[in-house]
């Protein structure tokens, strides 16, 4: 036998159990897959659900399900955000806006089902059972003015410190059928960390890998994936309830900056923007070599006080807002803390020792 025949005859000896494996663990049921790996989730799903939105913000994907001729709704999606408290925290928020909802003298919404599951291993895998745990499922019936009806359901699972929330939204000629896919994805979806685009580097910094800019995080914080597609950096702090504190940085191109128009101008567009918002303090700070323009905003969202501590300054090649947004009774124990993370903020002109995570 010829010495490259052998080499041939071996070389297949040696990959075939991997051939073998890959083929035994191939799906085979008439599904694609959605993978949308910077966001940490994979999905498989009808051919017919046609992918419309890819890793997009808050969305990992959006899929277009065929609906009825003028049908409003129609679509699946996976919505990504930082994890809560808990499930039992979204749980508890639906009853009550269910509950004050049939006041109404003629509600358009019902909610017909919301419970916390628990993710067994035989039917949900070792991932999810393991890993996962649980999962809030929550089913909206929709009555519009003609008396038509369609179905929306909310699918919570919590991965990786993140909410992954799934969606079908769905008239009700349809709704029997895509729930059994819906629910059919739902037993088999693949969860990994999602991309930060961070590395760590000693002393406690983080740095944005492609813009090279670098900052220290407060004590506790760490980074996260960035539900916001504008978003360099992004971190969370602590939770409370459904709303997280959080670091957002943001970059534009270099231009000027007059941070005293700004000093000026900056409280009366926020009022305008907000009429719950209250401008503590508008000022102009020392940012390393430079200087930033500061503002301490107290506002509400929703059920919550929180305040935002911003900064805006030009650097070395861009200009940036870094800004911390808490909830008030947080954001005054963790004042200093944060202004001492603003102050390490650092661009890097030549290539860091990096460390890696």
């Amino acid at each position: 036998m010829q010495t490259s025949t052998r080499w041939m005859i071996a070389a297949v000896l040696i990959i075939w159990p991997h051939i073998a494996r890959a083929a035994d663990e191939a799906p085979d049921d008439g599904l694609r897959a959605v993978n949308v790996e910077q966001y940490g989730i994979s999905v498989r799903v009808p051919q017919a659900w046609r992918l419309i939105t890819w890793a997009r913000n808050d969305r990992a994907f959006v899929l277009k399900i065929p609906q009825q001729a003028g049908s409003p709704v129609g679509y699946v999606a996976c919505e990504v955000a930082l994890a809560p408290e808990s499930l039992d925290a979204y749980r508890t928020r639906h009853d009550a806006a269910d509950e004050k909802q049939q006041q109404e003298a003629k509600p358009r919404r019902k909610l017909i089902q919301n419970q916390i599951e628990t993710l067994d291993a035989p039917t949900f895998g070792d991932q999810l059972s393991q890993g996962v745990g649980s999962r809030l499922v929550s089913v909206w019936r929709y009555t519009g003015e003609d008396d038509s009806r369609w179905y929306e359901v909310r699918v919570r699972m919590i991965s990786h410190d993140m909410l992954y929330t799934f969606v079908l939204s769905s008239d009700e000629a349809h709704y029997q059928a895509y729930r059994i896919d819906f629910d059919r994805m739902l037993t088999r979806p693949r969860f990994s960390p999602p991309q930060s685009g961070l590395q760590r580097l000693p002393d406690g910094y983080w740095m944005q890998r492609e813009y090279r800019f670098a900052m220290q995080l407060p004590p506790g914080w760490k980074p996260s994936f960035a539900p916001h597609e504008n978003a360099l950096l992004f971190a969370s702090g602590k939770t409370h309830e459904v709303f997280t504190d959080n670091l957002l940085v943001l970059a534009s191109p270099q231009r000027p900056l007059d941070l005293k128009r700004l000093e000026h101008d900056f409280p009366e567009q926020i009022a305008r923007l907000d009429e719950t918002a209250r401008v503590e303090s508008c000022q102009i700070v020392p940012q390393g070599e430079r200087q930033a323009l500061e503002t301490v905003i107290h506002t509400e969202r929703g059920p919550f006080r929180i305040s935002i501590l911003e900064r805006r300054f030009r650097g070395a090649r861009r200009n940036y807002e870094v800004k911390f947004t808490c909830q008030t009774d947080e954001f005054e124990k963790l004042a200093d803390e944060l202004r001492k993370a603003l102050d390490s903020f650092a661009e890097f002109i030549d290539r860091p020792r990096e460390k890696a995570l």
